[in-house]
C-alpha cells in the first residue's frame, strides 16, 4: 500500500522556493527498474549484443567457409566454449535486473518505507533504517521513465542512484518535480 504525504510544493519559477516531500513503500517491481537504468548494466548489454553477433557470425562461417581440405573452417569444438560463454554472458545480462531486484528485494530494510523530501538543497531519503543525501551540486544527471525520477551522483567507479517513483507523485506534481530536477542537474534524460 503505498500512502503519499504532500508537505509543500511551489510553482518552480524563478524566485520561488521548491520543497516537497513523498513517503512510499517500496515495490519489488521498483528494484528491478531501478537496476535496469543502471549505466553498468546498459555498458553490458551492449558487450552481450556484440558478443551474440560474434557468435552469428562464427556459426556462419562454420557453414559456409572451409579450408582448402574441405572442413570448415571454424569446427565444432572451437563453437562450442564461444556458445556456452554467449548462453551464458545473455543469461546473465538480460535476467540480472529482474533477479538482481528479487535479491534486493529479500532484505527487509529494502522493504521498509521510505520518505523522500527534494528542496532547493538537494535530495534525500531516509526511512526506519538511516538517511541518505546529497546536494544537488554534486549530481551528473538525471533520468525520467515511466516508472521513476533517478537522479545519479558519481562514488569512484560507480554511481549512486537516487530514486523516486512516479506512482509516489501525485500528477499535478510531477511537472514541478521534473521542473525542479532539470533546473539542478545538468544532463537530463527522458525515456
Amino acid at each position: 500500500m503505498v500512502t503519499l504525504r504532500r508537505v509543500t510544493l511551489d510553482d518552480h519559477t524563478a524566485g520561488t522556493t521548491f520543497a516537497a516531500a513523498y513517503d512510499f513503500a517500496p515495490a519489488q517491481s521498483d528494484y528491478a527498474d531501478l537496476l535496469r537504468s543502471m549505466p553498468q548494466l546498459r555498458i553490458l548489454k551492449a558487450f552481450v549484443w556484440l558478443m551474440l553477433a560474434l557468435l552469428a557470425v562464427a556459426v556462419l562461417m562454420s557453414f559456409f567457409l572451409v579450408r582448402d581440405d574441405g572442413q570448415p573452417a571454424i569446427d565444432l569444438v572451437t563453437l562450442l566454449p564461444l556458445t556456452v560463454a554467449a548462453v551464458a554472458a545473455t543469461l546473465f545480462a538480460f535476467g540480472y535486473a529482474r533477479f538482481g531486484g528479487m535479491a534486493v528485494w529479500r532484505k527487509p530494510q529494502n522493504r521498509e518505507p521510505v520518505h523522500a523530501v527534494l528542496d532547493s538543497e538537494g535530495f534525500r531519503h531516509e526511512g526506519p533504517s538511516g538517511s541518505q543525501a546529497f546536494t544537488w551540486s554534486v549530481a551528473t544527471r538525471a533520468l525520467e521513465t515511466n516508472e521513476a525520477y533517478y537522479v545519479y551522483v558519481p562514488n569512484g567507479v560507480a554511481s549512486l542512484i537516487y530514486w523516486l517513483p512516479k506512482r509516489a507523485v501525485p500528477l499535478d506534481d510531477q511537472v514541478s518535480v521534473r521542473t525542479h530536477i532539470q533546473a539542478h542537474v545538468p544532463r537530463y534524460l527522458v525515456r
